[in-house]
């Protein structure tokens, strides 16, 4: 259950308590790497177990026709992070400074996230299989809601300083050894090849890197294995793939 309080200084200030519905799991072990946006970028499958005191049977009755939903969650390892009313997107290079209503960063003034899935629907366990997440490993769900596209979708929004997609991929490619590494563990994950592909291609680094080439090896935790990286000539080189 998470419990936060608006502004003490507002003459309407309020506190609300919310309880988790359950939690998904994911293959992102680390905020690190996860793409920025669900659905159109991300690749990645989440599998949503229901708390013991929710009837996934009943509370999903219907879902099947809806092919996309709404997740509300919680960023739950920011809550200690507080928050700034000013942000530096990713989008604008970390350089520019928006307000944080203006952006979709990860710490706000209450830690809620919002994202559109594809409904893959309950699994034998009663489980819900969404797929297209940017959600960490174990995050707790609050809310379900069906995606309406007559009323979600306004052709003619305007979209300030995220009008269009990233358009920058860097090709991926690998080391011997982490292709053989890779090559191994395809039987136990078939999607992960997919899944670093996507990450990867995207330059996860941090935004004043982006565009630029640098010595440093880098990392991110995939399922359980942690994959090193490094930027050669435009090129994201796996170095090689470890288990933790």
């Amino acid at each position: 259950m998470t419990k936060r309080n608006s502004n003490a200084g507002s003459t309407n200030a309020a506190s609300f308590e919310f309880r988790s519905i359950g939690i998904i799991s994911t293959p992102f072990k680390q905020k690190f790497g996860i793409p920025r946006q669900s659905q159109s970028i991300s690749k990645a499958k989440g599998v949503i177990q229901f708390s013991s005191d929710i009837n996934p049977v009943n509370a999903c009755r219907g879902l099947d026709d809806f092919s996309h939903l709404w997740i509300s969650f919680i960023f739950h390892e920011n809550l200690q992070g507080g928050w700034k009313d000013t942000v530096r997107p990713p989008r604008l290079g970390g350089n520019e400074k928006v307000g944080v209503f203006a952006s979709r960063s990860t710490f706000r003034p209450n830690p809620i996230g919002l994202s559109v899935v594809k409904n893959l629907g309950l699994n034998s366990k009663n489980e819900l299989v969404v797929a297209g997440v940017d959600l960490l490993d174990k995050t707790p769900i609050i809310d379900i809601k069906p995606y309406i596209r007559y009323a979600d979708s306004i052709s003619d929004a305007s979209c300030g300083f995220a009008e269009f997609a990233p358009d920058t991929m860097l090709q991926v490619d690998y080391s011997e050894l982490a292709r053989v590494k890779l090559n191994k563990l395809l039987h136990k994950h078939p999607d992960f090849e997919v899944l670093l592909q996507n990450i990867l291609e995207q330059d996860p680094r941090p935004a004043y890197k982006s565009g630029t080439e640098d010595e440093k090896t880098y990392s991110v935790l995939l399922y359980s294995y942690d994959v090193k990286w490094q930027v050669r000539e435009a090129i994201n080189y796996v170095v090689d793939i470890e288990a933790k």
